[in-house]
């Protein structure tokens, strides 16, 4: 929710009483950025409990402006200052490419990206855990130079990366194949799960609940499959209850929701958040 240029407040607050009051050099900071939204987490790692988490959206004309806005953010957000215990930061719908270990060449990083992605000034690249690739994505020189300045020891890591290597730690003795739809607002990311093998990675700039449906059938048909066979587990922003769910439901009988990693604690502030919401978010301090 905007209500002036350096006034944003959030659309999702789930704080304690007295959050000033936190003693965060005890917590992991999680942080998830996108030109068009900004959020972050807490986690007590003495209760091993989240017991913080809060979202903003705002609208943006450019990069410039989305540095503007998420700078205003950062500034307005007093716990921000302090220090943490670790912190991570996840990079949200900017595209990505996975390349095989063997095949991978960090000089030619922007001509890969290039085939299939607009690029921008800075390339950065993760070494996935859980399968032997390299995920490789870019982002604005302006914003990098911003997380670096407001978050300089962070670790970062581009959000699919996250997905990908949680995806593939709770499908470790999992066999059959299953399609994972984790859906934001302007964008959706299908990944197939079989043997615990990544089969597919794919995402699609999504404006209506008619494109959801579109590029969901067609990562199925990339992959030669049924929607009458498959079993369709989705993740984020997506509710039963939402037009998007119904619309696939006329497609897709066999969905149900996902679940956030687990053996991790929810303070009572945190308990109303279903279990397949802010899943990457919830998942980064497994992932870094």
């Amino acid at each position: 929710m905007e209500t002036g240029a350096n006034n944003i407040l959030p659309k999702v607050n789930f704080s304690p009483s007295s959050p000033n009051n936190l003693l965060t050099e005890k917590c992991h900071l999680s942080v998830e950025v996108g030109l068009n939204k900004f959020a972050y987490c807490l986690f007590d790692t003495l209760s091993f409990t989240y017991i913080l988490l809060k979202e903003f959206e705002f609208e943006t004309r450019g990069i410039s402006e989305s540095c503007k806005k998420i700078a205003a953010i950062i500034a307005s957000e007093s716990l921000l200052q302090k220090e943490f215990y670790s912190s991570s930061l996840a990079l949200n719908e900017f595209p990505s490419t996975l390349v095989p270990t063997p095949f991978y060449k960090e000089d030619k990083n922007r001509e890969i990206l290039g085939f299939n992605h607009e690029v921008h000034e800075e390339i950065l690249s993760d070494k996935m855990q859980q399968m032997d690739a390299i995920n490789i994505y870019s982002i604005p020189a302006e914003l990098l130079n911003l997380i670096h300045k407001s978050f300089p020891n962070t670790q970062i890591k581009c959000n699919s990366s996250i997905l990908i290597e949680q995806l593939l730690l709770q499908n470790k003795n999992t066999e059959k194949a299953i399609v994972y739809a984790c859906i934001q607002k302007n964008v959706l990311e299908v990944c197939v799960i079989e043997e615990n093998k990544l089969e597919l990675h794919n995402s699609f700039t999504i404006d209506t609940k008619e494109d959801l449906l579109y590029y969901l059938l067609f990562a199925l048909e990339q992959m030669g499959m049924s929607v009458e066979k498959i079993e369709l587990i989705l993740l984020d922003d997506i509710l039963k209850s939402d037009e998007k769910y119904n619309l696939l439901y006329q497609y897709v009988r066999n969905i149900s929701f996902g679940n956030r990693p687990e053996n991790l604690n929810f303070s009572k502030e945190l308990e109303s958040i279903k279990s397949h919401q802010y899943f990457c978010l919830f998942s980064q301090l497994l992932c870094v």
